[in-house]
């Protein structure tokens, strides 16, 4: 079994202070924000609680929310399409990763050997989840109003760009076109490769059993979008 790849405490204790300092906010709980920090392949050998796998899964619920909601009273004019295309930009993995990016996540997020021995190939996937991550350990930690606060500061650029000036999300638009015919599109994970700490998803998208679409990704959001985009194709090509 491979052992545990964390750092010392006093490590650990030192990214977490330098993730306070970029957050503007001090845990009371220092465990939160060191997890939302941790990839996976450093506790491999560990209960899966302990890297930022789990606070993803919720901080993605609450940005959903809290993004949607923003965008609901900063555009009151804007219909239901495009309040979902705008969204989707604004949550997409590589607004999230660039965020993150520039914050200064890239530096402090705890990686396992193999992971550091590719390259950190995955580091843009892996700042979107630290992102994620982030939101639900300040949510918790201190409220959803926390959360929320920290969402909108950071996202705040994005909520101000024109409509045009932001690239559609082929997940939306596919949507959209599908859903004009009274259909919506499903994706399906059908293959994991490799590893869970190096994984990579093929998704196929489809409607009413016909298969529109397949992609790789190193997250299921990417693939899902790749799956997409190769349906948009597919029906571009039918006219």
């Amino acid at each position: 079994m491979k052992r545990n790849q964390l750092p010392d405490s006093s490590v650990l204790d030192g990214i977490a202070a330098r993730a306070e300092k970029i957050l503007g906010y001090e845990f009371k709980d220092k465990s939160l924000i060191i997890r939302a920090l941790t990839h996976p392949s450093a506790v491999e050998a560990d209960p899966v609680a302990l890297s930022y796998e789990r606070l993803e899964f919720l901080g993605d619920s609450y940005l959903g929310i809290i993004i949607g909601k923003a965008l609901f009273d900063r555009f009151p004019n804007l219909p239901e399409g495009g309040l979902s295309r705008l969204k989707a930009a604004i949550v997409s993995g590589s607004s999230l990763s660039e965020i993150a990016s520039n914050l200064g996540f890239s530096e402090l997020i705890v990686f396992g050997e193999s992971e550091l021995h590719t390259g950190n190939r995955g580091m843009h996937s892996a700042l979107e989840n630290v992102y994620e991550a982030i939101v639900a350990a300040l949510a918790i930690d201190g409220g959803f109003d926390v959360a929320r606060s920290w969402v909108l500061s950071t996202t705040d650029h994005l909520l101000r760009e024109d409509l045009d000036q932001i690239k559609v999300n082929a997940k939306s638009r596919l949507q959209e076109i599908l859903q004009s015919d009274h259909r919506v599109p499903k994706y399906e994970v059908v293959e994991e490769i490799g590893p869970a700490h190096d994984r990579t998803f093929r998704v196929e998208a489809s409607c009413d059993g016909e298969l529109l679409g397949s992609g790789l990704g190193r997250t299921k959001k990417e693939a899902e979008t790749a799956a997409a985009e190769q349906a948009l194709e597919t029906l571009g090509d039918r006219g």
